[in-house]
């Protein structure tokens, strides 16, 4: 194998790593998102079983 052929598969590597970690920390930054989404829409539940005469906000 000649340098530069190292040198391109090193930089196939580097750069399918960083890709592989932009989709996982996209997927954890969706995760975090659905579960937040998930904690207030159930502090609004529990909010409205306590008045449900309350005005939403």
């Amino acid at each position: 194998m000649m340098h530069h052929e190292i040198q391109t598969a090193r930089q196939a590597d580097i750069l399918a790593r960083a890709a592989h970690r932009r989709l996982v920390r996209e997927a954890e930054k969706a995760a975090k998102a659905e579960k937040s989404e998930k904690a207030k829409q159930a502090a609004r539940a529990a909010a409205e079983r306590r008045n449900p005469y309350a005005r939403a906000a």
